[in-house]
């Protein structure tokens, strides 16, 4: 029974790593690497997911041939299974944290992206000092409000 377990969260973990090697894995709420930095925006989603899919795609193999493998185990008894299921499972686990720990530090090397500032056409902009290098209000040019 946990054999099976091993191997449809394997067949789960096959189908992410797959979408995120292609960088087809739209970000969700449940699958994928999921941190501050590979949420922030869809790139960043995209690139720690490409990243941490070989590893999550090994996590998948590990998984699906470990619950394959215990299953498998029906005439040796429990012990092997057991024995079977905590590796696989482990290693699997091992897999996947690394895999979303490449993932996140790839992320994190994305750059921002930069929003256009003010660029002083505005009319809130030219009331305020420095805002821009084309902005050409001065101290004597802005009235002080009624007070």
């Amino acid at each position: 029974m946990v054999g099976g377990l091993l191997v449809l969260g394997g067949l789960g973990l096959a189908v992410v790593g797959v979408l995120g090697w292609r960088r087809r894995l739209p970000r969700n709420r449940w699958a994928g690497v999921r941190t501050v930095n590979t949420l922030r925006d869809e790139e960043t989603f995209a690139v720690g997911n490409q990243v941490g899919a070989p590893l999550t795609s090994a996590a998948a193999v590990v998984s699906v041939l470990g619950g394959v493998a215990a299953l498998a185990q029906h005439a040796s008894g429990a012990p092997v299974r057991v024995t079977l299921v905590v590796l696989a499972g482990l290693g699997a686990l091992a897999l996947t944290v690394a895999g979303g720990v490449l993932g996140d530090r790839a992320a994190r090397r994305v750059p921002v992206p930069s929003f256009e500032g003010c660029t002083g056409t505005c009319a809130g902009c030219s009331l305020v000092d420095g805002c821009s290098e084309t902005s050409s209000g001065t101290d004597s040019e802005v009235s002080s409000p009624p007070r």
